[in-house]
């Protein structure tokens, strides 16, 4: 069975700065392109054959005829791909199957003699590693216990501070256990037992957890579905330790047939969603997560990202990938920072957090220049919402979103923007609306052109936002600007004021 998800045509041949990385894991064989920034590298072909190299290890210690073959076939047709892309960077990993299975090294020469690729089977330990990084990667701050459940294997990483620390992996595949046919109570214990190994988790209670691997990233995903959220993307989708646990007894309490049947849930995944909820279910009683953080980066990332400097490595994924954006897309690329210092006032009761998401916004503000000025707000909206960001959360998607469409619009009116507003409390959004309105007024009183800004200030007291323009300046202030600059006072409740400086 195979499931693609293709961004590029095989035939257009990537920039010289692609990667590909061939994952032959537990349960599925993948390839990934990825091409883009260093730091935010996106994917731009990727697709995955479930062949299920790991459905026997439990039973027989070895990589089923079949499971090899159908492997074999997809991995044939992924060095021709990269072959014919012209890809010269091919990274080849096995993971848990390969490593533990008794016939694992004679299949790994069948591969390198069939396919001409280089092979490096993971330790554990570098798998674990890998995963951890991966998260790091796209969730610079995360802070306690990182789960990347395979197959084959279930890794566990302690991370915070930008660092891997503890590591653990353990023969818990979802695949595995789910075709021993184990009873439900010598699963669990089985599962504790192998927990006990990593005595280092009972430290972790009262930090989060970070959810990694297909069959944990669909829990994600038929909650979604469940509860109507607004955002179809499982990455940094949240959930508290309590929603966890109701969704896991819903799982359990559903039979094969109606996850066969349940939205959200890929038939292919539906008999190995109890062992995969019982795994959950017994890891965070054993570590008392606050929250549950899925990460949709995982061991692939994390082989790219492990390779960066540690320089690169600290820089922030999200405003990386927005200035790349704003510099493919947008006129005036390197106006966003002036824009955010200029906005400096709007921006005096924001948190840090706040800020880096204001300086998002600003330098993706003018991406939808190119669009009828009847779609501008709507493009930009959508562009941003769904974009493939790393480092931001849902409701950070919908500020920046939100705020650029106001720049546009001058309001939050039209559908575009419905189901991101029920993300967002009734102060934050108030806040995106104050950042879309300095944004409006900023492109109209500069006309995009860097430099006018900076001669231009906002004052705010407790009464009154003033606007203070040279005398050199002041034919700018004109019908539009006053009316934004109005528009943008009424929204903080303020007085508005137009000061003229003498030269």
């Amino acid at each position: 069975m195979e499931d693609r998800d293709r961004e590029l045509d095989p035939a257009v041949k990537p920039s010289d700065r692609s990667t590909a990385i061939i994952d032959i894991g537990s349960n599925s064989v993948r390839l990934v392109v990825f091409d883009g920034p260093q730091r935010v590298p996106l994917p731009k072909f990727n697709e995955k054959v479930l062949c299920g190299l790991g459905k026997e290890l439990g039973t027989t210690g070895r990589l089923g005829d079949k499971a090899m073959a159908d492997a074999l076939a997809a991995l044939r047709r992924y060095a021709a791909l990269v072959h014919h892309m012209g890809i010269d960077r091919v990274m080849v990993a096995a993971t848990a199957a390969v490593r533990e299975a008794e016939n694992g090294s004679e299949f790994v020469s069948e591969i390198e003699q069939q396919c001409d690729l280089n092979v490096q089977v993971l330790s554990g330990r570098q798998e674990a590693r890998y995963s951890g990084l991966g998260v790091l990667s796209g969730i610079p701050h995360a802070d306690g216990l990182a789960g990347d459940l395979g197959g084959g294997s279930l890794e566990l990483v302690e991370i915070s501070d930008f660092r891997i620390h503890e590591t653990a992996t353990l023969p818990l595949g979802a695949l595995r256990l789910s075709y021993m046919d184990m009873p439900e109570k010598k699963l669990r214990k089985l599962i504790n037992k192998k927990f006990a190994k990593a005595d280092w988790l009972e430290d972790l209670s009262g930090r989060d957890f970070y959810a990694v691997g297909g069959a944990w990233r669909v829990l994600a995903r038929y909650h979604i579905f469940k509860t109507n959220h607004p955002l179809n993307i499982i990455h940094n989708y949240r959930l508290t330790k309590a929603e966890m646990t109701e969704l896991l007894d819903e799982i359990l309490g559903m039979t094969i047939e109606e996850l066969y049947n349940a939205n959200g849930i890929p038939k292919s995944r539906a008999n190995t969603m109890h062992t995969a909820a019982i795994i959950m279910q017994e890891l965070l009683m054993k570590t008392e997560p606050a929250n549950i953080i899925f990460s949709g980066n995982g061991l692939r990332e994390g082989m790219l990202f492990s390779e960066l400097k540690k320089s690169v490595r600290r820089r922030d994924p999200l405003l990386d990938a927005c200035r790349d954006m704003a510099a493919a897309e947008g006129r005036f690329a390197e106006h966003g920072e002036e824009i955010y210092a200029w906005l400096h006032d709007l921006m005096e009761t924001v948190d840090e957090k706040g800020k880096r998401l204001t300086l998002a916004a600003a330098t993706l503000s003018d991406i939808a220049w190119w669009a009828n000025s009847d779609y501008r707000a709507a493009q930009a909206f959508r562009r941003i919402f769904r974009a493939p960001f790393n480092g931001i959360g849902h409701r950070g998607r919908a500020m920046v979103a939100l705020s650029v469409y106001a720049r546009y619009k001058g309001d939050f009116s039209g559908p575009a923007t419905d189901d991101s507003l029920r993300l967002l409390t009734d102060e934050e959004a108030k806040n995106a609306l104050t950042i879309g309105l300095g944004l409006r007024l900023s492109h109209t009183l500069s006309g995009g052109t860097i430099g006018i800004l900076s001669q231009t200030r906002l004052d705010i007291s407790e009464t009154t936002i003033t606007l203070n323009i040279p005398a050199a300046l002041a034919p700018l202030v004109g019908h539009h600007v006053t009316n934004q600059f109005e528009a943008l006072a009424s929204n903080l409740e303020l007085e508005s004021a137009i000061e003229i400086i003498p030269d």
